[in-house]
């Protein structure tokens, strides 16, 4: 089932169908689903999808001329060629009989680790022009993040020739939602904060059953589809995990700051040892650096956080319990260690479902959309969502996953965090959101109908006016 997805594929599609010779870059964490966009996209084009390994450059090469064999058909001229190049110039004369032939390295940084002067190679033959005659589409896949962007640098020898570079992000709410439709609305945003938006996790869910039991039988089982994710995402990537997976366990414990990192991280020193490990995770994008909003851009002011719901689960309620669930007692682990945390684990979460909801849609209550939306966080207070909308008006929000409907205090509680900070301040126009679970209280709605600037979103208007942009 291929989900969401719609704005990129409709420009991959629009690059393919292009009159002329294409050369794209697509990258994206790994599970973002990269492969099955590429799939979707040339399903109905001729193509030769290939899917490099880690091997020697000489044994992808062959591998590589077999799938042409096996996609284009045999023939005596492409067995005897030896190197990169000659297979690429077979591949433009091939396009002049294959009109808008594309060809897909999967993986290329496998290939370029193995020979490195590969994207030299491929410089090489885009320039020679020979890509032109038949509008030949080269696609160039990764999943090594720090490489694919290497790609694209100035010092990169395909800087400046590619004519598509598309980076790919986890489905959004509402396109993540789709894979558990009939679940209620409030169930549909949990799943958000348990799985979050990789289809490679989120395809693993069985819609018929309730998200207990797909968090059991994935997460709390021995053999479950994803016990062991977080062990696989960093194998993948990192010879030696062991310190990069504590640094993990202790933002996903709340360690937010350096010096709270190295406290729970006792093989790390300080702040100069630890730098390694948080650029690297930030590059994988397994973490995200954050400042506060009303940060002076000179001051040290960086926090971490966990970028991907499936993992900050992880590491807060599976590996603490692994013993326990490989004994065979995952229902136990869920009864005992995880329902009754579940609503504060997603306390957290709901902030951060909220600040993306805000960041895209934030124009279907207001004038115009955001320009920028993040947090603050001060010694005495924090603003769930604080950033500047398009027209220059300012906005501040809270987000309440809460079992009781919100009333008037926390809006008014919010206004007066909004008059105490100094992000937005001289600034005329002000917006104000909240979030609930649980919805509002008659008193607010009638409030917030009646005073302009004021937007109360739920469960149910999130995912509803997801619907309404996407149509």
């Amino acid at each position: 089932m291929f989900v969401g997805r719609r704005k990129e594929l409709a420009l991959l599609r629009e690059e393919l169908a292009s009159p002329r010779a294409s050369l794209a870059i697509v990258f994206g964490r790994r599970r973002v689903g990269k492969s099955t966009l590429i799939r979707e996209a040339v399903e109905k084009r001729p193509h030769v999808l290939y899917q490099a390994t880690r091997v020697t450059s000489s044994l992808n090469l062959e591998a590589f001329k077999t799938e042409i064999a096996r996609m284009l058909g045999a023939d005596g001229l492409l067995t005897g060629i030896a190197d990169w190049l000659g297979v690429l110039h077979y591949l433009a004369r091939t396009a002049e009989q294959h009109a808008g032939l594309v060809v897909v390295l999967d993986e290329f940084p496998y290939l370029a680790d193995a020979d490195p002067a590969l994207p030299s190679v491929v410089q090489k033959f885009w320039d020679s022009g020979a890509a032109r005659a038949g509008n030949l589409k080269l696609l160039l896949c990764g999943s090594i993040i720090s490489q694919m962007q290497d790609l694209l640098a100035e010092r990169n020898p395909l800087y400046g020739r590619k004519t598509l570079a598309l980076d790919l992000a986890p489905l959004p709410l509402q396109d993540a939602a789709q894979f558990v439709p009939r679940y209620p609305a409030e169930d549909r945003l949990a799943t958000f904060g348990v799985f979050g938006g990789m289809p490679f996790y989120l395809q693993f869910l069985d819609p018929g059953t309730r998200l207990q039991s797909n968090i059991i039988r994935l997460l709390l089982t021995a053999t479950g589809s994803l016990v062991d994710e977080p062990a696989v995402l960093l194998q993948s990537e990192l010879r030696e995990i062991s310190r990069y997976a504590s640094v993990l366990a202790a933002i996903a414990a709340g360690c937010t700051k350096h010096g709270e990192i190295i406290g729970r991280v006792r093989e790390i020193s300080d702040s100069k040892a630890l730098g390694p490990y948080l650029e690297k995770l930030d590059r994988m994008r397994l973490i995200r650096i954050e400042r506060s909003m009303d940060a002076n851009p000179r001051e040290r002011d960086r926090r971490y956080f966990i970028a991907d719901p499936l993992i900050a689960f992880w590491y807060r309620f599976v590996q603490p319990n692994m013993s326990s669930i490989i004994e065979g007692f995952g229902g136990d682990v869920w009864r005992h260690r995880i329902a009754p945390h579940l609503d504060e684990y997603m306390g957290k979460m709901f902030e951060d479902i909220c600040r993306e909801h805000a960041r895209q849609h934030s124009q279907d209550r207001f004038p115009v959309p955001a320009q920028e939306i993040g947090r603050i966080w001060q010694p005495d207070y924090d603003i769930d969502i604080a950033g500047t909308l398009l027209d220059g008006s300012i906005l501040y929000g809270e987000c309440k996953w809460w079992n009781t409907p919100v009333g008037e205090n926390v809006l008014d509680e919010l206004i007066q965090r909004a008059s105490q900070t100094k992000y937005g301040r001289g600034v005329g126009e002000r917006q104000f959101v909240l979030y609930a679970r649980k919805g509002f209280t008659t008193a607010l709605r009638k409030r917030a109908a009646a005073q302009p600037g004021i937007a109360l979103h739920t469960p149910q208007t999130m995912l509803r006016s997801a619907r309404l942009r996407a149509s």
